[in-house]
């Protein structure tokens, strides 16, 4: 079922729900109004009977048994209504209408109990109540009529009408309210519909009103945004990732059809095996970082994080840097040392944490002149655990702050200097989101670099 006919259909039986209630209320409302005039008149005809009939009599037997009335002729049985008078002990001393059926004794007697009591008659409603006349004597009078349910009738069928009719408005009104309603929805499925994936730039128009509607195309066209960012990140990544596989592909092809080229003496050939090494490395390097990139993207709800005291990784990787550069200094200072053991621990993934820490050390080291990178580890008083990464290099230009995280991208006043694939900065960036740490930069050209890794303060305990 469509949304417009469902629409259309709930609204429908919550207006009938609520007519029906209204109408049964007024139905019912009217019925109690009735009874009581009717029997407001059945009990000022017993009264007034009563006084005629019963008046300052002292017994029982001063009440004739001879019916003062014969209903006969046309009229006979036409809005009959008869009058009744008992005894104390139930037993009958006048009735008005011979022709119509006694009343038995369960009415009477809840009359005595009760003073008066209301009941049914065959096809006529009846009211009994005990009266006493002048003379002090106590009578029990039944006054019984039939209900005229014309009115009711009549009313019945006008609520009904009215019902129907009301019925079909609001069916109408309501087909015709959630079309108008459903306008914007099927605007904007329209819209959908004409967008092309050849074409990312194209974005939904709103109704420059402040609706949930509204609300909905703008949060839509910011996912647009994103996905238009991520088709360009993705372009310029694959391209970025053939120009530097390529690249070394190209130069290790090259060096062995040049060294198969003709016989050469040993020492060339392991010059020029040394050279294929350092290339086939370096593609390594470069498909491992993209791995992991690609890792922490589809792994990142599986990725474990546990208590580590960041002294101990932060050495762990100056070890495994040093082994592997021999050429590299890397001093290593911790200040305000916690008393507490437990602050030194932070929540992190190890692998990750030493791959970070080990790309923003070897950076350091590879443009600085010296190879000389400091490392700060520091505690603060509110507890906050920062490191601070700084090298004596060339600096970074303001203009270039905000690409170095960019996949591929390398400084040009640098990339002709200093190898590298450009990756390493953005898989840093990633993992320090992974962490919720936050990395400030601070550069000043020609001075050197300084990288300060801010870690939450969540409460670790080893």
């Amino acid at each position: 079922m469509q949304i417009r006919a469902r629409l259309t259909l709930q609204f429908l039986m919550i207006v009938a729900g609520i007519l029906l209630a209204v109408l049964f209320i007024i139905k019912y409302q009217f019925r109690q109004n009735l009874e009581q005039e009717y029997y407001k008149r059945l009990r000022w005809n017993a009264y007034m009977i009563s006084d005629m009939i019963t008046e300052s009599m002292d017994s029982e037997e001063e009440i004739s048994l001879e019916y003062p009335l014969d209903l006969t002729g046309p009229l006979a049985g036409y809005y009959p209504e008869n009058v009744s008078i008992y005894n104390m002990e139930g037993e009958m001393l006048y009735m008005h209408d011979t022709a119509m059926d006694s009343i038995p004794g369960f009415p009477i007697y809840k009359t005595i109990e009760s003073g008066e009591y209301q009941f049914s008659h065959g096809k006529f409603m009846a009211l009994g109540l005990v009266y006493t006349n002048d003379a002090g004597n106590p009578f029990v009078i039944i006054v019984e009529s039939f209900f005229d349910r014309v009115y009711m009738e009549n009313l019945t069928q006008i609520l009904s009408f009215v019902f129907l009719v009301s019925i079909a408005i609001v069916a109408l009104g309501g087909w015709i309210f959630a079309r108008q309603a459903l306008a914007p929805v099927s605007r904007i499925m329209n819209q959908v519909d004409a967008l092309l994936p050849t074409d990312m730039s194209q974005r939904l128009k709103p109704n420059n009103q402040y609706d949930e509607l509204s609300r909905l195309v703008i949060t839509f066209n910011k996912l647009l945004d994103r996905i238009q960012q991520v088709f360009r990140v993705q372009k310029q990544f694959v391209s970025n990732v053939s120009h530097e596989l390529k690249n070394p592909l190209n130069i290790i092809i090259s060096q062995a059809e040049v060294a198969l080229d003709k016989d050469r003496s040993t020492e060339e050939y392991r010059h020029t095996l040394e050279s294929i090494l350092v290339d086939v490395k370096e593609l390594n390097e470069t498909g491992d970082r993209l791995m992991q990139l690609a890792r922490i993207s589809a792994e990142e709800a599986n990725i474990r994080f546990v208590p580590l005291r960041v002294d101990e990784v932060i050495w762990e990787v100056k070890d495994q840097l040093l082994t592997n550069h021999p050429e590299y200094r890397i001093n290593f200072e911790v200040t305000n040392l916690p008393e507490n053991e437990d602050d030194l621990f932070v929540q992190a993934n190890e692998r990750l944490l030493k791959t970070a820490f080990a790309n923003l050390i070897d950076n350091g080291c590879k443009y600085s002149p010296d190879k000389n990178v400091r490392v700060k580890l520091a505690f603060s008083e509110s507890k906050e655990t920062s490191v601070e990464i700084s090298d004596q290099g060339t600096g970074i230009p303001e203009e270039e702050l905000s690409m170095i995280f960019n996949a591929f991208y390398r400084s040009a006043s640098t990339s002709s200097t200093v190898r590298g694939s450009g990756i390493g900065l953005s898989l840093v960036e990633s993992i320090l989101k992974l962490h919720d740490i936050k990395l400030e930069i601070r550069s000043v050209v020609g001075k050197g670099t300084s990288f300060i890794l801010k870690f939450p303060k969540t409460k670790v305990t080893s």
